[in-house]
């Protein structure tokens, strides 16, 4: 007798678990069709007003593959041999990146000022 108790208890238990780990599913599946609607909703009104789509993760706009190209921009200037002279930029425009450790010109416009006592 006490073997089938222990038995019907231990069905109960699995079906129990087996129902709890469905609604978990089910509700991870709800949350996912509800953020493709919602996306899909801002694909559609974006499409209908003409203006571009701007992916936001987080509610910031990140663009997560600007830090990749600063990466790869450093990587080619980083690569680039050293004997050679560096192209000079058009006026306006910043100067070249030049990797850490790389030889600069001494910086001239500061002006010495003498300590307060």
């Amino acid at each position: 007798m006490g073997d089938l108790v222990a038995g019907l208890v231990r069905l109960m238990l699995q079906l129990v678990l087996l129902a709890a780990g469905l609604v978990f599913a089910a509700g991870l599946l709800m949350v996912a069709a509800l953020l493709a609607v919602v996306f899909g909703l801002r694909l559609l009104w974006a499409r209908i007003t003409g203006r571009p789509v701007i992916v936001r993760f987080g509610g910031m706009g990140v663009d997560p593959a600007a830090s990749w190209r600063r990466y790869r921009s450093w990587q080619q200037q980083a690569t680039r041999p050293r004997g050679r002279a560096t192209q000079e930029s058009a006026p306006g425009e910043p100067p070249p990146f030049s990797p850490p450790g790389a030889i600069t010109q001494d910086v001239e416009d500061v002006q010495p000022k003498t300590p307060r006592h």
